[in-house]
């Protein structure tokens, strides 16, 4: 192998790989919380922890490897031309084939790996991971019932209990409704009780002491029986562990046998070619794209590696979005799945030959409009430089005093430094955005199709999502900043320079760490005041794509709360609007919780004069331990002492990112007073205000670390950036887990994470010689 071509494979890989381990990381980091949650509940063996955690990244590089082979193609042949490297090379007589050759070597070698991931290794890891999950939760199941909340995991049965064990094993005060019968519900009361598995993993055993069963007659209503028991047992089948071995494997999950095997079938044959070429064309897309790319890098004579990134982007979108129409068109029957799926290979692979063939020409093609566009900016700036130029020189202006270097509040060296630091964090966040919303489409475009989404109710939905994934990604992006900006003035020695005119290299990062707190604030700013609303939205857009209506509890159909005092109500149906119940019940409760009233009205509606709920066509029910002490029907009733408003039952069960932080401190108490488990409602309240703290944080356990690896360039900036990342987010992440389970208190789990990293970056930027 040659010299040149070792270089240029060197300079491609270099940016390649890195760009690889970014993007794989960016949309890996969703699913780390799930898994670490999986982990934290059950104590895993490190060889089975470290599989699961491996299981989902095949199916993450099949999107990702095309793409950093595209990135490194065009930061790679970018950097080169812009240092001149190019016309060099062509002026020593190397021919466009010489670049070809190590740029389709290098593409060749991602192709064989795509497809190694696409089509063995992408469908066993998903399949195996569908196993695991799903078998997983299904044994830890037990341990997750916390007190004080509605259970409804399991079919037709609903738990509550008044408080359980530190251990999570035995529980108290215990209230099971058997709804079989949603009108109907057979209520089951225990002082004790604990649950087991079953040996074959498809249903639990609850173990109940001391209690009643009590339930009324389908034949004759007026019958009521309590039975009362020392010891009982009630077996429930699970919804999730007979998940965990599903008959037949989704496509995505097929090998290639099966794959090829469903496609003979008539009625799966569509979608299963769509499957299989997919594969195919997402591994040879590092063909395509590459070969677009090789011709776009070597013009770019000005801007270097950031225009590689910003064509690189470009490009990734061009190809996806058509990859994704042909795969919608397919999938619908419009056109062929060879056709819709290998349009996008096709058009790249015809682009790049075209590009290639008019390098050759004299200003032709995108030469010529690149050589304009660089000229337009030239005399774009030459006019700049006069006009600055003619205004220092005015008299005004002649007579000011020069400023004492590294006096003031705001001076050129502050805005010299912020402008690029500003500008690389912008470009990584369009990056890591633009990557992440990519990744998203693919997933979401079997429902695009399946329900015949329109495409401006997608774009929509992205309209809405982007600011939530930009402020989710924005930490990153400052660290990038950060070091990048921090390592590029290291390594062309301006640190020296500024150290030798004496400015100390804390007043050199204090705009940096000015801007990184500004940053923080607006991500505090956005996520309590905008986010909220946004992301109201784009959820139900989410759920209109998926076919699916917003849903406040796991049944909608018959909806369970604990009141103010000691009740539980259930009801078919609360009209928000006019204030009206459907088939409503009450149970009333003691302080050993024992049934001491039922109450059922087939109406209630609240009457605003009198401040009640007047219940029509029901009966009321009095109770002593096993025995019905008293019964009456009423035709109109009213009860002094039901005293929940309206209001309380119209908060519908929220997420916290749909809050703001004085409404997410509201809803926590309102549920925690109906009955509702609050601890990861908890942990994300105090996340509101530590998340937004982590582009400071990261910023100051960057700065020290650019100023030791500034030397080495941007790439080490970005490389040390990354490990940073993905050890200050699996820490958050194994911390918010820890707080989730109840393992550690919502307040420290939160904070934890920015104070060791805080703490710890303080003490290094210290100690850095100034």
């Amino acid at each position: 192998m040659k010299i040149f071509t070792r270089y240029t494979l060197k300079e491609i890989a270099s940016h390649s790989l890195l760009g690889l381990l970014v993007f794989t990381f960016v949309i890996y980091f969703p699913s780390l919380n799930r898994l670490l949650e999986l982990v934290v509940r059950r104590n895993l063996p490190v060889s089975e922890m470290l599989l699961l955690f491996l299981m989902p990244i095949p199916g993450v590089l099949v999107i990702t490897i095309p793409i950093a082979i595209l990135m490194g193609v065009l930061i790679g042949l970018s950097r080169m031309a812009a240092d001149g490297e190019v016309i060099a090379a062509r002026a020593a007589g190397i021919s466009l084939r010489r670049f070809a050759r190590p740029v389709m070597l290098y593409a060749g070698v991602g192709c064989v790996a795509g497809l190694l991931m696409s089509t063995i290794l992408a469908p066993a890891s998903a399949w195996q991971l569908i196993r695991t999950e799903n078998e997983l939760r299904a044994t830890q199941l037990p341990y997750e019932m916390q007190p004080r909340e509605f259970i409804e995991q399991f079919p037709h049965h609903l738990i509550y209990l008044t408080d359980v064990t530190s251990s999570g094993v035995r529980w108290k005060g215990v209230f099971i409704a058997d709804t079989t019968n949603p009108s109907n519900p057979e209520i089951t009361l225990a002082k004790t009780g604990y649950i087991v598995s079953d040996r074959d993993g498809r249903s639990y055993t609850l173990h109940l002491d001391n209690g009643t069963t009590q339930k009324i007659s389908q034949k004759n209503p007026l019958l009521y029986t309590v039975v009362s028991f020392a010891r009982t047992d009630i077996q429930i089948p699970t919804d999730s562990a007979a998940a965990a071995i599903p008959r037949l494997r989704p496509a995505p999950a097929m090998t290639m046998p099966q794959l090829v095997r469903y496609i003979r079938q008539p009625r799966y044959r569509r979608d299963g070619l769509v499957e299989f070429n997919s594969r195919l064309a997402l591994a040879f897309a590092c063909l395509a794209l590459a070969w677009a790319g090789m011709p776009l890098g070597l013009i770019t004579r000005k801007g270097g590696k950031a225009v590689g990134v910003l064509l690189a982007l470009l490009l990734v979108f061009i190809y996806y979005v058509i990859m994704a129409l042909g795969m919608g068109f397919a999938k619908q029957g419009r056109i062929d799945p060879i056709v819709g799926l290998w349009a996008a290979n096709a058009l790249f692979g015809i682009a790049g030959l075209v590009m290639a063939l008019r390098m050759r020409r004299v200003r032709k093609g995108p030469s010529w409009l690149m050589t304009k566009w660089e000229d337009l900016a030239s005399r774009l700036a030459a006019r700049k430089r006069v006009h600055s130029g003619l205004r220092r020189a005015s008299p005004r202006h002649a007579l000011l005093k020069s400023r004492r270097v590294g006096g003031g509040i705001l001076q050129i060296l502050d805005l010299y430094i912020v402008r690029q630091w500003v500008f690389y964090a912008v470009v990584t966040e369009a990056a890591l955005t633009g990557i992440y919303i990519i990744f998203d489409f693919f997933q979401l475009l079997n429902y695009v199709v399946r329900n015949h989404i329109s495409p401006g109710l997608v774009l929509t939905y992205y309209a809405y999502l982007i600011p939530d994934i930009s402020y989710l990604m924005l930490p990153l992006s400052v660290l990038v900043a950060t070091l990048v900006s921090l390592s590029l003035l290291t390594k062309s020695s301006q640190t020296v320079a500024m150290k030798a005119a004496g400015v100390s290299l804390y007043r050199v990062v204090l705009p940096v760490a000015v801007a990184a707190l500004i940053a923080s604030v607006l991500m505090f700013v956005a996520g309590d005041r905008y986010l909220p609303a946004a992301n109201q939205r784009q959820q139900a857009l989410h759920d209109r794509i998926q076919g699916r209506p917003a849903q406040t509890f796991l049944r909608p159909g018959w909806q369970w709360i604990y009141g103010q005092s000691h009740r539980i109500y259930n009801y078919r149906f609360f009209d928000s609007g006019s204030d009206v119940f459907a088939n409503l019940s009450l149970f009333d409760f003691n302080n050993s919780f024992q049934m001491t009233r039922r109450i059922y009205a087939q109406r209630a509606f609240w009457e605003p004069h009198l401040r009640r709920w007047v219940l029509e066509d029901g009966w009321v029910r009095q109770l002593e331990g096993n025995h019905v002490t008293g019964y009456r029907q009423f035709s109109i009733a009213s009860f002094k002492d039901i005293s929940e408003s309206p209001s309380y039952f119209k908060e519908g069960v929220r997420t916290s990112e749909q809050m703001s932080v004085l409404e997410l401190h509201r809803y926590i108490e309102e549920l925690r007073q109906s009955g509702f488990d609050v601890v990861r409602l908890s942990v994300q309240f105090y996340r509101k205000f530590s998340y937004p703290l982590a582009g400071l944080v990261v910023t100051l356990i960057g700065i020290p670390f650019a100023f030791t690896v500034g030397r080495k360039g941007a790439l080490s900036g970005i490389a040390l950036s990354l490990a940073i990342a993905i050890l200050f987010w699996s820490i958050s992440s194994l911390f918010q887990a820890m707080g989730d389970l109840n393992q550690l208190p919502p307040l420290v789990a939160a904070w934890t994470p920015d104070l060791l990293f805080g703490f710890g970056g303080s003490y290094l930027l210290l100690r850095i010689r100034t």
